[in-house]
């Protein structure tokens, strides 16, 4: 499973200005993108104290929920009552936050704090957690109609991959690789995310659909798009909007004209070449990237 940290660069965005009456938020954000956690929280801690009202309150308690992801995130893999703990601490965080100030990131770090919460259990022990994951990241499409927000769509694409499908939950291999390409599609330009490449090319390898069916599958689709009556109903069916006939930006021909490994080749190779004009390079994407080098050797 993807244990990887997602950085929510889209914040400034959504949430509105760094910069409120008492608070600036700007070192602890600067911070939180050097990967330097334990500084970024004692900075927001600080920041929390000078808050003068509830909305301030909850741009800060939202940023510590987040750090707590990446707190959790670098701690040892055998360590899991320290993961367990920030993670609890974590989604304690994004309450707080959503109960001072409603806003859409408060929903995306409880929901990301849950995840990683589940991802250590294991998602068979992790079931009961599920549905309250979802319906936090449906506020944020649904109810806020935050649609250009790559991590949620990251974190809805993980939930639908990682969980069973059938009787036993609502799991959807298809779906996720839907939620998946949105990720991709709303990425920055200042963005590199080497993990969401990594991601969307383990979904397919796993998916394998060869080229014929993937042009009947996506016209399929193509119908359901248009049917759908919520964003977070629509964008299951994401892949095929048009039928199949999108060129991802990584790739020279469209959905319809490739396999499904294929394209995961593609995206892997591409992640690479970016990686060579792409700086900074993160610690975490280091991570990644040195995954993705191994699994192009095992798939190639």
């Amino acid at each position: 499973m993807n244990t990887k940290r997602v950085s929510f660069g889209l914040a400034v965005l959504i949430s509105g200005s760094l910069l409120f009456g008492a608070i600036n938020l700007e070192k602890a954000d600067a911070l939180y993108e050097q990967d330097a956690f334990a500084q970024t929280q004692t900075e927001l801690q600080k920041q929390l104290k000078t808050a003068s009202t509830a909305e301030e309150e909850a741009q800060v308690l939202w940023r510590l929920a987040r750090v707590m992801v990446g707190l959790g995130d670098d701690l040892k893999d055998d360590d899991k009552a320290g993961k367990f703990a920030m993670y609890e601490q974590g989604e304690a965080y994004a309450l707080q936050s959503i109960e001072k100030y409603p806003m859409a990131m408060g929903y995306q770090w409880k929901a990301s704090n849950i995840g990683r919460w589940g991802q250590t259990k294991g998602p068979l022990n992790a079931l009961g957690k599920a549905k309250g994951m979802l319906e936090d990241l449906t506020q944020i499409v649904n109810s806020f109609n935050t649609l250009d927000s790559t991590d949620t769509w990251y974190v809805l694409s993980s939930l639908y991959d990682e969980l069973p499908g059938g009787f036993i939950s609502f799991g959807n291999k298809d779906w996720a690789v839907s939620y998946m390409r949105m990720a991709m599609d709303t990425l920055r330009s200042d963005q590199f995310k080497p993990g969401h490449y990594k991601k969307l090319a383990e979904e397919l390898y796993a998916r394998n659909w060869n080229a014929s069916k993937r042009s009947k599958e996506l016209k399929k689709m193509e119908q359901d798009w248009n049917q759908a009556s919520s964003n977070l109903e629509k964008y299951r069916y994401y892949e095929g909007k048009d039928g199949g006939k999108s060129k991802p930006f990584y790739s020279p021909v469209t959905l319809d004209k490739m396999s499904d490994r294929q394209e995961a080749v593609m995206v892997l190779t591409y992640a690479l070449q970016k990686e060579k004009v792409f700086k900074p390079i993160k610690p975490s994407d280091a991570e990644d990237l040195s995954d993705i080098k191994q699994l192009l050797d095992d798939w190639t």
